[in-house]
């Protein structure tokens, strides 16, 4: 442990946070005829990020080294047939390689701990009450996305009053993983022994250890989209634009079929898969009677349509004013490392998760001990309180309904207002269900499957008390958390937009808008895990609340353009004229963020548990001002009560307001002719030009110390965990 700053035992230190970028782009340009051009690009890009950790203090072991190169190639053809009907062609591919090696800092052995690392990975510590964690990403991993091939062709005719267009995409996309995130093994202290997660820690009291083989899969996907739509000019101060998508839901697949499924009929009927004959009771998998979705985790929905109308109206007729309003339907898919955790269950990745365990020895108490390597292949052996992930064969595609009116009209030659309302609603939204949490048993004395437990309901017999052990305790003792996907989620937002424009003129242009919305949504988990899913169990819409990205309370917008005049003084001309002054001004409100317990105490073997709202007593501090006085303490502690043993808060996620943000930057530019058809521009950039401090959202767990308080460096107000310093760059441009 590294030796204390002061007195009070505080330790400070810095992660480097240093990268370096390379990019190199290629193009061409070839107009072979006047109706027909093309054109060819080529990328190749480089970014390297250094490890965090400095080769001494413990602490800075936080994130890994990583090193990324993409390639992107891609081909375009236009032409023009007749007079009314223009072809576009593109076909493009993109790859990228992403390696990210172990920090060379210890091994559970190298510690003292009784717990190999299946890979040589670092050890990994998480102390949720501080935000203390050791080794958070120190695994190493491989990733190769592509080469993703994509074709798309887009037609469009002009007949009559009419713009007809139609088209049709195909994309197909590749990734190759191979992580060994669970393999290194970590601890995670939540304070759930002595209320204090330090104090846990220094116990060698965890309340979780996880730790399963290195995972790896192979996963494609093929996207198919056609269109058809027309804008029709039905009057000359009235266009109606209607079309029709047809978007398939084609599943992603596993190329060596490393998937499963979990039903609990199929548990309850004791029923077995042929594939691996020593899985427990209800999975199957690819390759079984009862498995229908071939390599995928799910089958396919091609009766998939989104119609869109929209219609533009001058109501006066003389092009100063417009009402547009318009209605579509957008489809959505999961996002590809989302399916990351089949590959994390048994009997491929054999992750498992135990809960109360020693920091000396973690498999202490599981039976036979250590049960790592496992074997693999049709005989593989299925481990004990295995965590899954499994999704119904027959999903809803998630999508969103949008809607949109909009006003705008011209107040003179340079002003323009514009007011806009737009809506939407998301459906099917992705989150997670628990199939196999465990069951509030009351704390009075009990016996489970022949074992008394002084008290009935504790962390330490999470697994026993789950709803498959207690069903059937031969089978389900092979089960943690099986984690479903869940389709039923649902978000909706609404937005005012007000803007104003100025156009250039006297050298002068601006841009001011300002944006009121709100959006509010069951918790979204697109990365459905193996264990644990953000919802409480059987009840998804306790923790809505604010949307977790995207909730935006109020948010305003300038941006200014200046230039400096031509004077008619030749040395006047030649030291002030022809600059360029561009200032952009953003003020945000409030940053969403949410109050955790930081512990399990529902007893059901779920995360992200909260806090009961004290009624009467304010959340926040009286004084949050982070000038002149540093806003170090943000919420009031004693505004947060733990909730009775067996049940949940009465607070809903992403319902607290942290602080805003202020941002100024500035942009200064002038190009200087050099000779005929040549010339260099000078251009000059900061961001957050007065180095004004964005602080980020408080330390929200209220089992921590710090609970309420924005971490770092207080002193003179620096050093606070925060948004970027005042950063300058310059560049030249020799143009020819």
């Amino acid at each position: 442990m590294p030796i204390p700053n002061n007195s009070c035992g505080q330790t400070t230190f810095g992660l480097l946070s240093n990268q370096n970028e390379h990019l190199g782009v290629a193009r061409i340009d070839y107009q072979k005829s006047d109706r027909h051009s093309i054109f060819g690009r080529a990328v190749v890009a480089d970014l390297f990020v250094p490890s965090t950790y400095d080769g001494k203090n413990a602490l800075t072991v936080s994130t890994n080294a990583a090193f990324y190169r993409g390639y992107l190639v891609a081909l375009g053809d236009t032409f023009v047939f007749g007079s009314g009907i223009v072809s576009s062609f593109r076909v493009a591919a993109n790859r990228m390689v992403i390696n990210k090696p172990a920090d060379n800092f210890a091994t559970w052995n190298d510690l003292g701990v009784s717990a190999s690392a299946l890979a040589g990975e670092s050890a990994r510590i998480t102390e949720s009450g501080n935000g203390f964690l050791v080794g958070f990403n120190a695994f190493p991993n491989r990733a190769i996305q592509g080469p993703n091939p994509n074709l798309s062709e887009d037609v469009s005719w002009i007949k009559g009053g009419h713009q007809i267009g139609f088209g049709v995409s195909y994309l197909h996309t590749l990734m190759t993983f191979l992580s060994a995130l669970n393999s290194a093994g970590s601890f995670t202290f939540n304070g759930s022994v002595t209320g204090v997660p330090l104090a846990d820690f220094m116990l060698g009291s965890a309340s979780a250890w996880n730790q399963g083989n290195a995972n790896q899969w192979y996963l494609r996907e093929n996207y198919l989209g056609l269109y058809l739509q027309d804008a029709w000019k039905i009057t000359p101060r009235l266009t109606v634009n209607y079309g029709i998508r047809w978007e398939p839901y084609q599943a992603p697949y596993a190329k060596y079929g490393w998937v499963a499924h979990f039903d609990p009929a199929l548990f309850a009927q004791n029923a077995h898969s042929s594939v691996y004959v020593k899985a427990p009771a209800g999975l199957t998998f690819p390759g079984d009677s009862l498995y229908p979705s071939g390599n995928a985790p799910s089958n396919s929905k091609y009766n998939n349509w989104d119609p869109r109308i929209g219609l533009v109206w001058d109501p006066q007729g003389d092009g100063r004013m417009t009402v547009r309003a318009a209605f579509g339907m957008f489809g959505d898919r999961q996002i590809f490392q989302g399916f990351s955790a089949f590959t994390a269950s048994p009997p491929y990745g054999d992750n498992i998760t135990l809960a109360n365990v020693n920091l000396s020895n973690p498999w202490s108490a599981y039976p036979g001990g250590n049960p790592f390597p496992l074997p693999s292949g049709p005989n593989a052996t299925f481990p004990l309180a295995g965590g899954y992930r499994t999704d119904p064969f027959n999903p809803r595609p998630t999508y969103m309904n949008q809607w949109n009116v909009s006003i705008q009209r011209q107040l003179s030659s340079n002003w323009l207002v514009t007011a806009n309302y737009i809506g939407n609603d998301t459906v099917h939204l992705v989150t997670a269900a628990q199939l196999n949490p465990a069951v509030f048993l009351g704390l009075s004395p009990c016996t489970i499957n022949g074992t008394n437990y002084s008290v009935c309901s504790t962390t330490a017999n999470t697994n026993q008390r789950r709803v498959l052990y207690l069903q059937n305790p031969s089978q389900g003792q092979y089960y943690a958390g099986v984690n479903q996907l869940d389709d039923g989620g649902t978000a909706n937002y609404n937005g005012l937009l007000l803007s104003t424009q100025r156009r250039l003129s006297h050298g002068v242009s601006a841009l001011a808008n300002y944006t009121w919305s709100h959006c509010i949504s069951d918790v979204w988990d697109p990365n459905v895990g193996t264990g644990n899913a953000q919802s409480i169990p059987g009840n998804r819409r306790q923790y809505r609340g604010n949307c977790q990205t995207g909730d935006q309370r109020q948010v305003f917008n300038l941006s200014l353009v200046a230039q400096t005049p031509a004077f008619s003084n030749r040395t006047l001309r030649l030291i002030a004229g022809g600059w360029q002054f561009s200032p952009i001004m953003k003020i945000r409100s409030a940053q969403f963020f949410s109050v955790t317990t930081g512990v399990d105490g529902a007893l059901t073997g779920q995360p992200t548990e909260t806090p009961n709202l004290v009624s009467g007593v304010s959340p926040y501090v009286t004084n949050r001002a982070c000038s002149p006085a540093p806003c170090r303490q943000w919420i009031t502690p004693a505004a947060f009560s733990a909730p009775t043993p067996g049940t949940y808060g009465n607070l809903g996620l992403w319902n607290m307001k942290g602080p805003g943000v202020f941002q100024f930057d500035m942009a200064l530019s002038r190009t200087f002719p050099v000779w005929e058809k040549k010339s260099i521009q000078f251009r000059a950039e900061a961001f957050n030009l007065p180095n004004h401090l964005n602080p980020a959202v408080p330390l929200a767990t209220t089992n921590s110390g710090a609970f309420g308080q924005i971490q770092g460096d207080i002193s003179g107000n620096s050093g606070l965990t925060a948004g970027d310093p005042r950063i300058i760059q310059m560049a030249f441009k020799f143009l020819f």
